[in-house]
């Protein structure tokens, strides 16, 4: 390929093919993910009204990683050809801008995540590693966008390569930083892919019911490979002499990683479809009521009576209306049994007294 130009940048047929590998992976996996994002949206908000602040969180991380990905859609060309240096300066400054943006979307998903785990009845040493990791999150994002900011002098001299007077760190610590970013993100990946698994494994559920919601749960291991081959690749940017190329296959990982993300924290939502498609090719995957799950259930209440009780209690949508029309959750239904055991232990216990006083 000639040179067309005294400033014009070359675009290879390395960097075609990644761009073309790159579009025929992230827009199959985008629409992948809308299924079971819109799946989520509509059983929060049919036929009762349950959006909460996880939802709104994953509706919040799915924009940005969108974002995310059109910015670095400046990379791409499809054919090798040579650029402007005015439209490479653009690709890069938009690339930098994005990095920002993807720490944004992962710190938004796995907060969703942790809150999302957090409706469920947990013992206190899931809760404190779930709010550690919560924690840990924030913090590398602050952290993150504060050094991509603040690293140079000027400023813009972080993105803008033609900046001839600059004060910047150099391109090994750069990937220093980036390498503690990455074991922060794999090692939060690990936990909240693992975490459901571990939690919702010892419900109290038939065996094929908790099959499906764990493989639903453990998606999020997809986001930890792509983490993993993120951090392989960065670590090569300061060795490769391709360096366009090399930025095409982190933006790919990059991209890939943001919508497993979201796709795994929306999966479980397709536990009922899924569900009713196997009953109806006559593997039902439970054999009783359904609408009992995901419900801390204490040693008492295997008493046939509370069981009914609980039942009864819950509505069909999971939800109870009382007298004062006050809606609760069945997130609540252990408590309220378990203060239901209590009262009966402790007015059998005050009967027994009474007839032994009047013995």
């Amino acid at each position: 390929m000639a040179m067309q130009g005294p400033f014009m940048f070359p675009i290879s047929e390395r960097d075609a093919l990644l761009s073309r590998v790159h579009v025929g992976t992230t827009i199959p996996l985008l629409a992948l993910c809308l299924v079971p994002f819109f799946a989520r949206i509509y059983v929060r908000i049919w036929p009762v009204w349950r959006f909460g602040w996880d939802d709104g969180l994953v509706v919040a991380s799915l924009l940005c990683a969108i974002a995310d990905w059109a910015l670095l859609s400046r990379e791409m060309f499809y054919e090798p050809q040579f650029i402007t240096l005015d439209r490479a300066i653009e690709a890069i400054t938009l690339a930098y801008l994005a990095i920002p943006i993807w720490a944004f979307a992962m710190t938004l998903v796995k907060t969703s995540i942790v809150l999302t785990l957090l409706r469920l009845p947990l013992k206190r040493a899931w809760t404190v590693v779930l709010y550690v990791v919560l924690g840990v999150q924030m913090t590398y994002f602050v952290a993150n966008t504060i050094y991509l900011f603040a690293k140079c002098r000027p400023h813009h001299a972080a993105w803008d390569f033609t900046v001839a007077v600059r004060h910047c760190p150099s391109e090994q610590t750069d990937v220093i930083v980036s390498s503690i970013g990455s074991a922060v993100n794999i090692g939060t990946d690990l936990l909240l892919s693992v975490a459901p698994v571990f939690i919702l494994w010892n419900l109290r559920r038939p065996l094929r019911e908790r099959v499906l919601i764990c493989s639903l749960t453990s998606i999020g291991l997809l986001a930890t490979f792509a983490s993993i081959m993120k951090a392989i690749v960065i670590a090569e940017w300061t060795h490769t002499e391709d360096r366009w190329s090399t930025a095409i296959s982190i933006a790919t990982w990059t991209v890939t990683e943001q919508f497993v993300s979201v796709l795994a924290a929306c999966s479980p939502s397709l536990k009922k479809p899924i569900e009713k498609v196997l009953d109806k090719l006559g593997f039902p995957l439970v054999e009783h009521d359904p609408n009992i799950s995901f419900v801390h259930m204490p040693s008492r209440m295997r008493e046939r009576d509370l069981r009914r009780q609980a039942r009864e209690w819950m509505g069909e949508d999971g939800t109870h209306t009382d007298t004062t029309g006050q809606r609760h959750d069945v997130e609540s239904l252990g408590e309220k049994a378990e203060k239901a055991v209590s009262t009966s232990t402790s007015t059998s216990g005050m009967n027994s007294d009474a007839t032994h006083k009047d013995a």
